[in-house]
């Protein structure tokens, strides 16, 4: 890393405002959109066609070259979006071929002139995506070309205008991404027309099932929840673990996993207590709810990513905005991992505080977004829609420091923490 290293990393805080995930038909972590704020308008994407939008480029593509910022990505694929102006730039190729995808929005293409310079970059290995697609004309095919991923963006498209498109879209044998998706039902939709990836956070907004029965995993996995809340003796816990088998393996290589940062490696449930204690242990046990059956693979796992992420990210709220309020750390991690819990259980936020007991400041936060808390999560709520009127508002009593300057600063410590939390201790 060079000595300009910290210069950037400050300079990226300005520009970085979030990701929106993009998941597989299998709702596999397949990438992300990356969302940088280009001007004082906020345009959420890279663009050079000012000085400042230049700016935001070059310290977008020396981030990724001198912060590794790829590495918080780990194998998904990250997709940004460019204009004419910056891909005839020398700065594109700064960015790391294998990682980033060029998404070109075809209504702002209009310069044929740059098809060289695009087949130039793909030769060289980058690869391309297309946003606002919804036809393919004689004029696009060149494009189409070069494209791997065609996205259409399905919001205001009624049901016709999306089924004539993904059928236009469908004989160019590109993968076909939704953007934009807001439920499961739209989801399931997109997939029965042909589309293949699916942009957007609509995998965190639960399907409740009424009187869903959960499977005797999670069931045991809320015994020993209960167990740690309520405070039980080192025996029983030892225990009722021992029923568990699966749940202790994964338990072990979670809190074993850099991110946790125990300073020895643990090797059981009882040693687990007494080198993190029962409130961390509580919040590890919380986010195996996320886990697969046996599998707890933080990499492809959208739903456990995001519990891991919102956690972080509420904690690390606490410490720059409350920096006084210690206690509230791990109540703020709680917070944001459990308002994923309902997604995961397909099951209301009701019935999920009636089988799990939390504290009444989280309770409170979760169903009324009230208190400390509660604001804090409507913030990380606003952040997560890329609301920035509604985020403003919210920073607004906390005074000039903090700023979407911040909040990127903390999603991007919130990144490095999840994706470190993914590598088991050696």
């Amino acid at each position: 890393m060079s000595d300009q290293a910290p210069q950037i990393r400050d300079q990226l805080r300005e520009v970085f405002i979030g990701r929106q995930p993009i998941l597989d038909k299998d709702q596999g972590l397949a990438g992300y959109e990356l969302l940088f704020r280009a001007s004082a308008e906020n345009s959420a994407h890279v663009d050079s066609a000012t000085a400042a939008k230049a700016a935001t480029a070059d310290v977008v593509c020396k981030a990724f070259a001198e912060l590794g910022l790829a590495n918080v990505f780990g194998q998904v694929r990250a997709f940004i979006n460019v204009d004419a102006l910056f891909l005839e730039s020398d700065l594109v190729e700064l960015l790391p071929k294998d990682i980033v995808v060029l998404e070109i929005d075809v209504v702002a293409f209009d310069n044929p002139a740059l098809l060289p310079r695009c087949q130039e970059l793909k030769a060289k290995g980058y690869a391309f995506s297309l946003s606002g697609v919804t036809d393919v004309g004689d004029h696009l095919w060149p494009l189409v070309d070069l494209a791997t991923w065609l996205k259409i963006n399905i919001d205001g498209l009624a049901g016709d205008q999306l089924q004539t498109s993904a059928r236009a879209l469908g004989t160019t044998r590109r993968l076909l991404v939704a953007a934009h998706v807001e439920s499961q039902s739209q989801m399931e939709l997109c997939r029965l027309l042909g589309f293949q990836l699916f942009q957007g956070y609509y995998f965190a907004k639960p399907v409740i099932v009424e009187g869903r029965k959960l499977d005797a995993s999670t069931q045991g996995l809320l015994r020993l929840i209960k167990l740690v809340a309520d405070d039980a003796d080192p025996a029983r816990l030892d225990a009722a673990f021992r029923t568990e088998p699966a749940l202790v393996i994964n338990l072990l290589r979670l809190t074993n996993s850099v991110g946790v940062g125990a300073r020895a490696r643990i090797t059981s449930v009882r040693h687990a207590i007494t080198v993190l204690g029962r409130r961390q242990l509580q919040r590890w046990l919380q986010l195996l709810l996320f886990s697969r059956g046996a599998d707890i693979d933080l990499a492809h796992n959208p739903l456990l990513q995001l519990a891991a992420l919102r956690g972080r990210f509420m904690e690390l709220l606490v410490e720059k905005l409350h920096p006084g309020q210690r206690d509230l750390r791990d109540p703020a991690f709680i917070t944001g991992l459990m308002s994923v819990v309902p997604a995961a259980l397909g099951m209301s936020m009701t019935d999920v505080l009636a089988q799990i007991a939390v504290g009444n400041d989280v309770r409170l936060a979760l169903t009324h977004r009230e208190g400390t808390l509660g604001k804090l999560f409507a913030l990380t709520e606003r952040y997560d829609d890329n609301d920035v009127a509604g985020v403003q508002e919210l920073l607004s009593p906390y005074g000039a420091n903090a700023s979407l300057g911040l909040l990127g600063e903390i999603l991007g410590e919130s990144l490095t923490w999840v994706q470190q939390l993914g590598m088991d201790a050696e």
